[in-house]
């Protein structure tokens, strides 16, 4: 595949599997700020993981396949000369002519490193807010450090340079930088810049609506996985290096036990009565027919019988391990997240089958 293909399809793989782990953690953070989502914010967010995936690959890629491959005199020799471009244009103008110029890799490998860094540009004045100055600031920043990267074989990663380091890079993509944030304040990348919202904190309270109620589930269900996922890994990372062997049948039991209730239940029975998904979702927990925090065994309950339960439950029967002794486990769970369903969907104001057995109802906690 093309040089210049490659590390793009790289790139572009590499933000689509990050937004895919991490864009719902990325909405619940936007969500937790800003008290809303806004879809300028979360394009502007899977452009930049885009931009930064890009920039590694086409700095950083290919690896060597040893530590030692480019150890050899003369390979990855550091060019320290500012503006030694210059005398290489001169020569390759030289040698093939105007056209023979046009087309060489000399000219296009430093309009390549001012390209390069026109993304970080744009987004320094349209994503971050900043100005000129800044963009300048960063572009130096990021291509210093890539530089200096590149210079030490990825900080001694690699025994030699695998990659040369150009102080020429380092004015170009600086250039690029500066060039970029000049450009993006033409009105075609307005759509970048997130809408000016006051904090979440600030703003009014709104109605909490099905899709609220919805999304914070959603919230939680992802920190539970991603807990679930994480307390695995690090319990079969220390059998694997020697330590205690954790039985299996116990694992599947304590692990999402333990997850549940700090996702869940201990959030619950603190103030602000509500989940961690329904924190970020500015939800909380209140009697039926009012906007009080409910009582704490009352939000307790509410999440034993609610979403946290049925998290739970079926963690228990899809998660670590399944539970050979209790094979109806599984559709009971089935079956009471379908009825907790249908409640929440034809219950006005999202109550589901736990506010009713529980007497509960949400509010805006800002209310």
């Amino acid at each position: 595949m093309n040089s210049m293909i490659w590390p793009g399809a790289v790139a572009i793989l590499g933000s689509l599997l990050f937004m895919g782990v991490a864009g719902i953690f990325l909405l619940a953070l936007q969500y937790r700020r800003h008290g809303r989502l806004s879809w300028r914010r979360t394009i502007t967010t899977a452009a930049a993981a885009l931009y930064g995936f890009g920039l590694f690959s086409y700095t950083m890629l290919p690896l060597p396949a040893t530590r030692d491959a480019f150890c050899r005199p003369g390979v990855a020799v550091a060019q320290l000369e500012p503006a030694h471009f210059l005398a290489d244009f001169a020569n390759v103008y030289a040698q093939l002519g105007l056209r023979g110029f046009a087309t060489s890799f000399t000219l296009w490998q430093v309009l390549f490193n001012i390209i390069l860094f026109m993304p970080l540009g744009i987004l320094a004045v349209r994503w971050l807010r900043g100005n000129v100055f800044t963009a300048m600031v960063l572009g130096l920043a990021a291509s210093l450090a890539i530089e200096l990267t590149q210079y030490t074989g990825i900080w001694g990663l690699y025994t030699c340079a695998y990659r040369v380091a150009d102080v020429d890079d380092l004015i170009m993509n600086t250039f690029g930088a500066l060039l970029g944030a000049v450009i993006a304040y033409l009105p075609v990348f307005s759509f970048l810049s997130a809408p000016r919202e006051p904090r979440a904190e600030q703003a009014p309270p709104r109605p909490v609506t099905l899709a609220r109620r919805a999304l914070a589930d959603v919230f939680d269900s992802s920190f539970t996985g991603a807990a679930v996922f994480v307390i695995a890994a690090a319990v079969n990372l220390a059998e694997q290096l020697g330590g205690p062997v954790v039985d299996p049948g116990l694992a599947g039991i304590w692990v999402p036990a333990v997850v549940v209730f700090f996702v869940f239940l201990l959030p619950s029975l603190a103030p602000g009565r509500a989940t961690l998904g329904q924190r970020c979702a500015w939800i909380r927990v209140t009697g039926a027919r009012g906007r009080r925090a409910a009582a704490a065994w009352r939000a307790g309950l509410r999440t034993i019988l609610g979403f946290g339960g049925i998290t739970f439950l079926f963690q228990l029967t899809t998660g670590l391990n399944e539970i050979p002794d209790a094979p109806w486990l599984g559709t009971a769970a089935m079956l009471y997240a379908v009825a907790s369903a249908l409640c929440f969907v034809l219950i006005p104001g999202a109550r589901a089958l736990a506010g009713v057995l529980t007497g509960t109802g949400f509010a805006d906690r800002r209310a």
